[in-house]
């Protein structure tokens, strides 16, 4: 199961296009500031700034520098687009990000984190029942059927 492909269109590579659909209402990267990795590699080479000059898209970036255990730190930013009125998804996406620098991640975030990029509650439940297999609160939110076998979506 952990191979197979999803029953629905993932958004990986393809937010603009999707975006642009009106199938997905918000688009997040991150881009490491190292040498030899460029945002346009960040953004799988997805030309955003047209969208954004033409206000198709808008554009919002953050920086942080994250401090890692070795005592070495790495700076990323963080490109987030929205279609116009999505905008909001950004501020939310924020704290999600705090909560996940503070080491704090599990199915109930990630499941918050797939509402804000656009995913349905079935395709989260897919998602979730694959990457959280004996998680109870899936289990529970989602009724037995997310604790066994994920659902089958066309």
């Amino acid at each position: 199961m952990a191979n197979e492909p999803y029953p629905y269109l993932v958004h990986t590579n393809r937010e603009l296009e999707m975006m642009l659909a009106g199938s997905k209402p918000f688009a997040v990267f991150a881009h490491e500031r190292v040498d030899g990795f460029e945002k346009s590699d960040a953004l799988a080479n997805q030309d955003f700034a047209t969208y954004v000059a033409n206000g198709t898209v808008s554009e919002h970036i953050r920086s942080f520098t994250r401090h890692l255990p070795d005592g070495s730190s790495l700076d990323i930013d963080y490109y987030f687009y929205s279609r116009r009125g999505e905008e909001w998804r950004v501020e939310a996406f924020l704290l999600l990000l705090d909560l996940m620098g503070r080491g704090a991640w599990c199915s109930q975030l990630e499941w918050l984190e797939g509402k804000l990029l656009g995913y349905t509650d079935e395709q989260n439940l897919y998602h979730l029942s694959r990457t959280y297999p004996k998680d109870r609160w899936v289990a529970e939110t989602f009724g037995k059927q997310a604790s066994s076998k994920p659902i089958e979506l066309t």
